[in-house]
């Protein structure tokens, strides 16, 4: 069963009825000893990407080159700075053709791929990759839909290509390609926006990408996807993410914690909850459209005349859609103890 991203259902799901009956998630406990970033990544909060990058210190740089090679004898090579384990690469794509990376990896080491691009007209857009073995053993896409981040336990040393084929006109992307040392399940990254001193910790089990339509007040500078090849093999689980948002609009921050008016969802608010100190109104909504529905967890907090807007959201198929006995019910406890693993890092300085 092909799984399409939540754009094509966008329509549906504006027009849809709302579920009006929310799960409330479980206890979450407090996360201790939270581990340390690999490396502190500031990114320009997004969709906007600055086009002359500027590497953070200590990344590689990436020069592009002044023609289109091909991809079958002249990938791109990614080498990590020493004892890095992984690389943000800043470079630019034209439409209808391909660019090709290489990245040598050992068996049993877990990497990830994933894209952030920005397109011309600043919509919404993704890449589609393809993830090869040098044995030809094909990582993504595995099924009838595109791939477009990869996370998985890599089934030989040798070396890896990356394709990236876009389909709509593309300015740039940041290609980031992670391999956790031998032995190690997740490495950890830190997101900081300078602007309003929020930051967060996430685990390479999710990946920054632009962000799809939810029920967000505030368009997130921070969309990360659940980028996990295990969460979504045989299940009826389409995408997961985790939002970040904030707004020093003064119209927005005197309405901050009130219920989203134009989501395309009906809200209903649960109550008060702490997160790592600060307290969010906590809200749910759910929507359905075309045998998908449409989950999601929000909260809100005007803090320091900011407002700030964090969304689990969830997308999934009716599992009647699928052959019986074909896939089974995705795990949505595990998803949402994995983003609050990433809420619960959220500080404010």
């Amino acid at each position: 069963m092909k799984k399409i991203p939540s754009f094509l259902f966008l329509l549906a799901f504006l027009t849809a009825c709302a579920v009006s009956t929310p799960a409330i998630p479980p206890t979450q406990p407090p996360v201790e000893n939270a581990p340390l970033p690999t490396q502190t990544l500031q990114f320009t909060p997004i969709p906007t990407l600055t086009f002359t990058p500027v590497p953070t210190e200590g990344f590689p740089t990436f020069v592009a080159p002044t023609s289109t090679p091909d991809p079958a004898s002249q990938p791109n090579l990614i080498q990590f700075p020493a004892n890095g384990t992984y690389a943000d690469i800043t470079d630019f794509i034209e439409i209808n053709k391909s660019k090709t990376y290489s990245v040598n990896a050992m068996k049993g080491q877990i990497m990830s791929v994933s894209v952030l691009p920005q397109s011309a007209d600043n919509n919404w857009t993704y890449i589609p990759l393809q993830i090869k073995g040098a044995d030809g053993v094909i990582l993504c896409p595995q099924q009838d839909s595109d791939c477009t981040a990869w996370r998985g336990v890599l089934p030989a040393t040798q070396d890896y290509f990356i394709t990236l084929s876009p389909v709509t006109d593309v300015i740039q992307f940041v290609l980031r390609v992670a391999v956790n040392p031998p032995g190690k399940s997740e490495q950890y990254f830190q997101y900081f926006n300078p602007a309003n001193g929020v930051s967060l910790t996430y685990s390479d089990y999710f990946a920054p990408v632009f962000p799809v339509f939810s029920n967000y007040k505030i368009v997130p500078e921070l969309a990360l996807y659940v980028n996990d090849n295990e969460t979504y093999m045989k299940t009826n689980l389409s995408e997961a993410y985790f939002f970040l948002g904030s707004s020093a609009d003064p119209q927005m921050v005197a309405t901050c914690t009130d219920s989203n008016p134009n989501g395309g969802a009906i809200e209903q608010i649960v109550g008060n909850e702490v997160i790592n100190g600060f307290t969010f109104v906590h809200s749910t909504s759910a929507g359905v459209g075309a045998g998908n529905l449409y989950e999601q967890e929000i909260y809100r907090m005007a803090y320091n005349n900011i407002c700030y807007e964090v969304i689990y959201h969830m997308h999934s198929a009716n599992i009647g859609n699928f052959p019986p006995d074909t896939v089974t019910e995705f795990d949505r406890n595990a998803i949402m103890n994995k983003m609050y693993t990433v809420f619960s890092t959220l500080t404010i300085k």
